[in-house]
């Protein structure tokens, strides 16, 4: 069954789906993909399902980089002058002018001792760069003048800048939530072979930006988690595919099955999950992107020493080839442009470099670089591209062959001779999957697995497993001697997640080490696998618990076994400890009541037994039936007078008693929590300063913004008219003294000092900007007042020009329900209206007095005042009365009502009454043969058709006066 396959347009649709909230609103997950050259990172929080986070050029990804530009504020006496931060690509483009403070590609430094390889490849990569060990371990950090000196000399450690890396990617993630969005449980994507350092290093780099880890997921997992977002697998027939990933420093190969699984759901109902499971790795922690730039850098850099513009240097000075490499600013110029040539010859076969002012101001334009010339460069590295691929399969236990395709990530594997080496392996180019984002597929991956472990959102169910790249392997003294012993728990590539027992013969207090088996390093010629000390485990109380279970259960000591529980941790695919503890098994005989006979029975039963003091039985309560039942059983059988005897039963029972240990971790030392502590107060001030440079710019700006637009009103007639010679002549001095300070002393000016600019400005131009916008909307503010208290009296009319009501003795009790209707109260009205008639006219005049330049006696907000308190009081009048007409209007249809059924009841009595000398008159009628005189029929109106018409009438009228209303 081939999975379905939904269109990238429909993705956001239906992950829209996936994510049902059931979350709080302040639930916020955060991925993270940290590459070498780029991060990436995605969001997930109620209302926002699964997004990329935009860096603040709205780019879909940010440089893996950080630098700092010296500050132009002055700073106090005795102060820090702190530098501004850059981050991505502004850091990147910094390095041409500040390439000793410019610190890209972290990723392969981070969690190495200061002498390691990766580090020498580093220092060789970024000459200018100071590297130091840390002061408080022997892992990388940097000698920098942007650095506070407090406790650390004046440096940067690797884990502190992407502290600060991370913090900016969170500070864009909490503006893509909204407000109130408050990010603290982060999912970092790693390498498969990345060692516990590594992640130890990540993890404190995390911490420090004050996150919270909540799992490491690695590469290919995460893509594959993508990869199964958006299909359904088969439950009989899995799929196999590889995940192949190159990106700038390393390339990993992840073989993965896809299979659908049937679980038990809640009841008697099964659902079906699906299932992602890694069977196999495969990585070279140096191939990728940045090893073929160096290629490109090498033949760029020849190209530019034996170019004609070099020539007369390159006779001065035999080594120019070498000063050109550690030249900061040169290197960094010329590493960026081979990384723009790689990138272009990935879709051109030609193109040309070209570096303004290189080396000594020259300028390089390069001949022409081939893509043809670069694949012959990067031959040497045929069998490489391959390796990971032919690993991973070997270490799965699958064959190629079954294998349904290769789905590509990461940016080298847009290089067409990279393409080439996998569509040759693979056996053509159909097996070779582009259905998955090569550049977000592992972030948004990554961002799923936290959202389904944070219990916060209803995802689609996708079980994954994943393996340890590097065996686990303990080591402990043998007995007296110093001989150490080694033993592997768990081999290469075992499960995560899975637990094993470790038996100990040992009986008395004793340390063991666990621990890591790696690889060989790349570049050793001898090979020699190595090993990553991870954690040292004592145990104190193993004498004591042995004696105890000597004493107590009797066990020998050859019987006794010391074990531990060990783990490798689903966080983070780090073996952990469990728990300890000392056993033996107890053999113990189980002991059978005796069987009396039918006498002792019943002589016990009336308690006339031979008991022992403190034997006495307690006699249960017992049914009937049950009672015959055992005693027709106990008739049947036959009585001796000796015990029956029962041959005896053996138990066997495991004891246990708890060990108490310690775990020393034996890789570099954990800071302290004194030392965290300053290394987060670092962070934060280097925050405050930002956020106070920012608002500084902004009032630096705003200030510089407010001149132009100061200029632009001296212009205007309006402005003009409404201010005198003096106010404009004074405004347009202070414009000028306020923008030649801004472009001289003002440009290191501190931000109060420009806020007290900015604010004397608008005091003077304030009240002119006030006046003018009050002679423009006055008049029109006025003719609306006017035309307001007109419609007020027009209501007023309505309830004060009402008809008299007649003599109530001349009408009928239903006549006076229907004209008599309580009334709104119209005092307030009146008195608001007589008040405001005459504010209105005091007020006009004295503004005609006013001149143009001088504060006005009318303002518009006072007309807009007056107008919506007319409004409020007409509309509660009108409001009342039509309440007490529908209150009205009710009672009188009950009175009609009750008038109709007391006239049926009368004409009833009426018509029974006349029913007799009706029937009398009848024959004396037709015998008299006179002719009846024709008249009229004469309609049958009942009083209740009487009082409905008067009351239609009358609210007839009453909605035409509300018509007019």
């Amino acid at each position: 069954m081939r999975p379905i396959v939904v269109p990238p347009a429909a993705v956001p649709g239906l992950l829209l789906l996936l994510f049902t909230g059931v979350a709080s609103a302040s639930t916020a997950i955060l991925g993270i993909d940290f590459g070498q050259e780029y991060i990436k990172a995605a969001l997930v929080k109620p209302g926002i399902p699964l997004e990329i986070v935009l860096t603040k050029d709205t780019k879909r990804k940010e440089a893996s980089a950080i630098g700092f530009k010296p500050s132009n504020a002055a700073a106090k006496e005795g102060e820090f002058p702190y530098p501004e931060r850059l981050y991505g690509t502004d850091a990147v483009n910094l390095a041409a002018r500040f390439p000793d403070d410019v610190y890209p590609n972290l990723k392969q430094i981070m969690g190495q001792h200061v002498t390691d390889d990766s580090v020498m490849i580093y220092s060789g990569r970024y000459p200018t760069i100071s590297i130091i060990p840390s002061p408080f371990r022997d892992t990388v950090a940097f000698k920098s003048n942007s650095a506070p000196s407090v406790d650390n000399d004046g440096g940067f450690m690797v884990e502190e800048l992407l502290a600060m890396e991370f913090k900016n990617i969170v500070a864009n993630a909490e503006a893509l939530g909204g407000p109130g969005t408050k990010i603290k449980n982060v999912v970092f994507t790693i390498p498969t072979f990345f060692r516990a350092e590594e992640k130890h290093a990540l993890e404190l780099a995390a911490n420090l930006a004050g996150l919270k880890v909540m799992s490491f997921v690695s590469d290919g997992l995460a893509v594959g988690i993508n990869y199964a977002t958006t299909r359904t697998f088969d439950e009989k027939i899995p799929e196999y595919h590889i995940i192949y990933d190159m990106g700038a420093g390393s390339t990993t190969a992840t073989v993965l099955r896809f299979q659908g699984k049937s679980v038990k759901d809640v009841g008697r109902f099964n659902k079906t999950v699906q299932e992602v499971t890694v069977l196999g790795v495969g990585y070279d922690r140096t191939l990728g992107g940045d090893l073929f730039n160096q290629k490109i850098f090498d033949v760029l850099l020849d190209d530019f020493v034996n170019s004609p513009k070099t020539r007369k240097l390159l006779e001065k000075n035999p080594e120019l080839k070498q000063e050109v490499k550690l030249n900061g600013r040169a290197a960094a110029k010329l590493w960026r442009e081979a990384t723009r040539i790689r990138q272009i010859l990935s879709a051109n076969t030609e193109t040309v470099a070209s570096v303004e002012s290189l080396f000594k101001e020259i300028d390089f334009r390069s001949k022409k670089v081939l893509r043809s010339t670069f694949e012959g460069l990067i031959a040497e590295y045929e069998d490489l591209i391959t390796k990971p691929i032919v690993d991973a399969i070997a270490n799965s236990g699958i064959s190629l062959d079954q294998v349904n395709t290769l789905i590509l990530h990461g940016g080298a594997v847009r290089t067409p001779f990279v393409g080439r080496k996998l569509e040759e392996i693979m056996g053509g180019q159909e097996k070779i999957s582009k259905n998955v984002n090569p550049d977000e597929a592992a972030v948004f991956g990554a961002t799923f697995k936290g959202a389904a472990e944070s219990g916060g959102f209803k995802v689609k169910e996708i079980k994954t497993q994943d393996i340890s790249s590097y065996p686990v392997t303990i080591k402990y003294k043998n007995g007296e001697s110093a001989k150490e012993t080694s033993q592997q728990i768990f081999p290469y590539f075992s499960k995560i997640g899975q637990e094993k027992i470790i038996p100990f013969s040992k009986q008395t207090e004793f340390d063991f080490s666990i621990l890591f088996n790696l690889p060989p390093r790349p570049h050793d010629p001898k090979q020699k696998p190595g090993q990553e000390h991870l954690e040292t485990v004592k145990v104190h109380n193993v004498t004591a618990s042995v004696k105890k279970l000597a004493d107590s259960f009797g066990c020998e000591t050859k019987d006794i076994l010391t074990k531990f529980g060990m783990v490798i941790n689903e966080r983070d695919a780090i073996p952990r400890i469990t728990k300890g503890w000392v056993e033996c098994m107890v053999e113990t005989v189980e002991e059978t009541p005796k069987k009396e006979g039918m006498v002792e029975g019943v002589k016990g039963f009336f308690g006339l037994g031979k008991k022992k003091d403190g034997d006495q039985e307690v006699l249960e309560e017992v049914d009937s039936k049950t009672a015959s039942s055992e005693k027709g059983t106990a008739s049947a059988k036959p009585s001796t007078k000796e015990d029956v005897e029962v041959a005896p039963k053996i138990i066997k029972t495991l004891q246990k008693i708890p060990l108490d240990y310690t775990m020393v971790w034996d890789g570099f030392p954990a800071i302290t929590d004194h030392d965290m502590k300053g290394l987060i107060s670092k962070i934060q001030d280097f925050d405050t300063f930002d956020s106070n440079r920012r608002a500084l710019e902004e009032a630096r700006n705003e200030l510089e913004a407010f001149t132009y637009r100061g200029r632009d009103y001296l212009e205007d007639s309006l402005f003009h008219a409404v201010s005198s010679d003096e106010q404009r002549e004074k405004f347009e001095a202070l414009i000028s003294e306020t923008g030649d300070w801004l472009y001289g002393d003002g440009y290191t000016a501190p931000l109060a000092e420009v806020k007290q600019k900015l604010a004397d400005l608008r005091a003077l131009e304030t009240p002119i900007t006030k006046r003018k916008l009050e002679q423009q909307k006055r008049p029109g503010e006025i003719v609306d007042l006017e035309n307001v208290i007109d419609q007020t009296e027009e209501v007023m009319k309505v309830f004060t020009t009402r008809p008299p009501m007649p003599d109530g003795d001349s009408l009928e009790d239903e006549e006076k329900d229907a004209y008599i209707t309580p009334e709104a109260d119209v005092a307030p009205l009146a008195k608001a209206l007589g008040a405001t008639k005459a504010w209105l006219a005091e007020r006009k005049v004295a503004q005609e007095a006013k001149a143009a330049h001088e504060d006005p006696a009318l303002t518009v907000r006072e007309l807009r005042a007056r107008k919506k308190e007319l409004n409020k009081l007409t509309a509660s009048v009108i409001q009342q009365q039509r309440v007490y007409e529908s209150i009205k209007d009710q009672a009188i249809k009950a009175a009609a009502a009750s008038s109709s059924r007391s006239s049926a009841s009368a004409a009833a009595s009426a018509s029974s009454a006349s029913s007799a000398s009706s029937a009398s008159s009848a024959s004396a009628s037709s015998a008299s043969g006179a002719e009846a005189t024709p008249t009229e029929a004469t309609p049958n109106v009942t009083g209740e058709d009487v009082v409905e018409e008067k009351v239609e009438e009358k609210v007839e009228k009453k909605d035409e006066r509300h018509d007019e209303l």
